[in-house]
């Protein structure tokens, strides 16, 4: 049987990094790092305070399980504040040419993958950890988990909007306007609506769907109420449960044959 003693210390790891990262980083080091970049104090001390946290971390397994020497809290803690530094560095640099939701996602996604690095480095078995993960990661199970939620987005998307084509001529122009609304928030709406619904579905968890969909009847119904167009509140009533019904249908269905 694969000895999983060393996964626990993936997770000491990027718990720490998630602390220091968050809750231990302040606005003002934020706000300093962006404004002043490689002339930022903060910018060092923050890099500092991630390696070592992290060698404190990787020191207290070692000490709980053995089989990690001073060499390699050494070299945690110098890996982690050097890649640290400079990521954060081309974070307040290049990475402000494209938006902040991606800057945020590929700096994350970047100290992840330093983490991970330097665990495989630190466990003495991360071969057979990793093919204990991939022999779980491949199973049919979480790939037609993955396929039905890949399905609800655009596929999805597209289905309702060509059931939804039928009743689009009959809608005057007043009513397709849609000004006092956020661009594409619609669509963003409805891939998360239905992201709960598959989830909820698989889970067990039917009648929390009950609360969403009420929810919804409160907010986007009552605002098309006051309106008093009632043509538009009927296509988005129709979109509503197209997606829905559509929704737990699938989840059902996957559900069943899982």
């Amino acid at each position: 049987m694969t000895d999983l003693t060393y996964a626990s210390l993936l997770i000491w790891m990027l718990v720490v990094h998630l602390v220091a990262d968050f809750p231990l980083q302040p606005l003002s080091w934020v706000q300093d790092k962006a404004q002043n970049r490689r002339r930022s104090r903060f910018l060092l001390l923050h890099a500092l305070l991630h390696g070592v946290l992290a060698a404190f971390a990787i020191s207290l397994f070692g000490l709980i399980h053995s089989g990690l020497s001073a060499l390699n809290v050494l070299s945690a803690l110098l890996i982690i504040s050097i890649s640290h530094y400079l990521i954060d560095l081309m974070k307040v640099t290049w990475f402000t040419r494209i938006s902040s939701v991606n800057s945020l996602l590929l700096d994350q996604g970047l100290h992840m993958a330093v983490i991970l690095c330097l665990w495989l480095y630190l466990s003495p078995h991360a071969g057979e950890l990793l093919y204990v993960i991939w022999q779980q990661a491949s199973g049919w199970q979480l790939s037609l988990t993955l396929l039905a939620y890949l399905l609800i987005y655009m596929p999805m998307g597209i289905l309702i909007g060509q059931l939804l084509a039928h009743w689009a001529p009959q809608m005057p122009l007043s009513a397709k306007a849609d000004n006092d609304s956020l661009l594409r928030a619609g669509k963003q709406i409805g891939y998360l609506e239905r992201t709960l619904i598959l989830t909820f579905v698989l889970i067990g968890q039917i009648p929390a769907i009950g609360f969403l969909l009420a929810a919804k009847s409160i907010f986007r119904f009552g605002d098309l109420r006051q309106t008093g167009d009632k043509m538009r509140t009927e296509y988005v009533l129709l979109g509503t449960l197209f997606s829905f019904t559509l929704t737990i249908m699938l989840g059902l269905m996957i559900k069943k044959l899982l």
